[in-house]
């Protein structure tokens, strides 16, 4: 058996975890970050997850610090877009940034290698350490057998609480009133498409689409990447056709796909497994067959019926399902729908929410709808602020919660649970932990107003800057009437205004 010592181990190293790591370096302490894959992202690079969130609520930009230096390192690097502008939000979103999968493993890594930051792969969470109340370290398992890894702070960045759950947290499962959670989805990409065919059927049918829209760009990018990016829900008039002639398995009523920044490569975000037990073996592996059954099915339905798919197959699979939601570790603060709608400001904020209550259809194939079991999409009134109070477990000393998992309700976890926010979780998590470390305290016990002076060291948005915004909106304002004079022919056109 192994045994190693560090100041703060992250356990997971998905967008919140490496962004909790290198936070964790950059300050100074002896920080591990450990994930059962062979590379860092999670479940944008494992699961094969399409463009990332905004950062943005409108065109205000309240995601920075560590993850928007992320994006700009894959710029620099050709790997991505940068942070798009989409005319038509409803769906997806004030803003989108593509980027290349293989690059942001990379990428990941050596930010997380120049903080100084011990990696170790292909280990699975065993159990937690605990001393009474405290939490001491993780038992985790690889080709190696047992590791004793003992932490004076631990991050708990698995997206389901593992970490917390094992040190005997207090936790909520999926929403109040029945445990039921959202769908998961296997990911997948289609190659050698003829996306100018895709587009022109898109501007000729817009009936047959529940929501479409362009992306803008708002900064330059690598003219090795795409030039049109777009993204699209419907092909009703075909999904119905062949749901009826029993052609088409699907967990949907319809498909929603993107384009990719690799020319003739199509994203797609269209399975649904609803009804599973995320955190259960056998509960996961169904889903991922179902998964899986429903990609071959919508591949030999797309390359029938749709134009532009002629000739095009299936090129990329996630590795895994992608999971939106499992457990929520009750907290010292349980945020609610009604802090995030209202954009309710916190004294402990340690990170800005802004994208909308995205709950899909947990038990059905429809999408958003009036129903109680039916997808919700709900706008928000303003950003809101994410409270300190909520990364720290009820009961449990020693441990910091990251990404999905904080402590929240299900209907207010369908805001933060996107890449951009749990990125800015992350960075508040690594940041506390580094903190009590140094200062010698429990994480509930580190004092906020260092934590936030810290964090706006660090570059990240805690409050909203009246003079960035007017410019994120002139800028925006700017790429849009360019956008509009040389793409007249738009698939946006028939709803957007201005």
């Amino acid at each position: 058996m192994i045994s190693k010592e560090y100041d703060v181990i992250i356990m997971g190293g998905g967008p919140s975890g490496f962004i909790a790591a290198i936070a964790a370096g950059r300050a100074g302490v002896r920080t591990l970050l450990v994930d059962k894959n062979g590379f860092l992202g999670g479940a944008p690079t494992s699961a094969a997850l399409g463009p990332i969130s905004p950062f943005h609520f409108g065109d205000e930009q309240v995601v920075k610090g560590i993850p928007q230096e992320f994006i700009d390192r894959m710029v620099e690097y050709g790997a991505s877009t940068g942070h798009m502008k989409t005319l038509y939000e409803h769906g997806s979103g004030s803003y989108s940034c593509f980027y290349d999968r293989e690059r942001y493993k990379w990428i990941a890594y050596e930010m997380v290698k120049e903080a100084g930051v011990d990696v170790l792969f292909h280990s699975f969470f065993n159990r937690t350490i605990v001393e009474g109340n405290r939490v001491t370290g993780i038992n985790v398992v690889n080709k190696s057998g047992e590791n004793i890894l003992k932490a004076k702070i631990v991050v708990d960045a698995t997206g389901d609480g593992d970490v917390a759950e094992k040190a005997g947290a207090e936790f909520t499962f999926g929403r109040m009133k029945d445990g039921k959670t959202q769908p998961a989805t296997l990911m997948f990409e289609m190659g050698n498409v003829n996306t100018e065919k895709l587009y022109q059927f898109m501007l000729e049918n817009p009936d047959e689409f529940e929501w479409k829209s362009d992306f803008v760009p708002v900064r330059k990018f690598s003219d090795k990447l795409s030039k049109k990016y777009f993204v699209a829900q419907g092909f009703n008039r075909f999904v119905r056709e062949a749901i009826n002639k029993e052609e088409l398995y699907i967990g949907r009523d319809s498909i929603l796909l993107l384009n990719s920044i690799h020319p003739g490569i199509i994203h797609f975000n269209s399975t649904r497994v609803v009804n599973i037990d995320a955190t259960d073996g056998d509960g996961r592996t169904k889903a991922e067959i179902d998964g899986r059954r429903q990609v071959e099915s919508i591949v030999k339905f797309m390359t029938k019926y749709v134009p532009g798919f002629e000739n095009a197959f299936l090129s990329v699979t996630g590795n895994e399902i992608g999971v939106r939601e499992t457990r929520h570790i009750i907290g010292n603060y349980v945020l609610t729908a009604d802090d995030v709608t209202n954009g309710r400001k916190q004294e402990d904020v340690i990170a800005r929410g802004y994208f909308p209550i995205d709950v899909h259809n947990m038990v059905g194939r429809e999408g958003y709808g009036q129903s109680d079991d039916a997808g919700v999409w709900t706008d928000l009134k303003d950003s809101y602020d994410i409270p300190y109070r909520a990364l720290i477990p009820t009961g449990v000393d020693g441990l910091v919660i990251a990404g999905r998992c904080i402590s929240a309700t299900s209907e207010a976890h369908g805001s933060f649970r996107t890449q951009g926010g749990v990125m800015a979780i992350g960075q508040a998590a690594g940041s506390a932990a580094a903190l009590s470390v140094l200062n010698n305290v429990h994480p509930r016990d580190l004092d906020v107003e260092k934590l936030q002076e810290y964090l706006i060291e660090n570059r990240a948005s805690l409050r909203r800057d009246p003079i960035a915004v007017e410019n994120e909106k002139w800028k925006a304002l700017q790429s849009v009437k360019n956008f509009l004079a040389d793409n007249p022919n738009n698939i946006t056109s028939s709803v957007f205004q201005g």
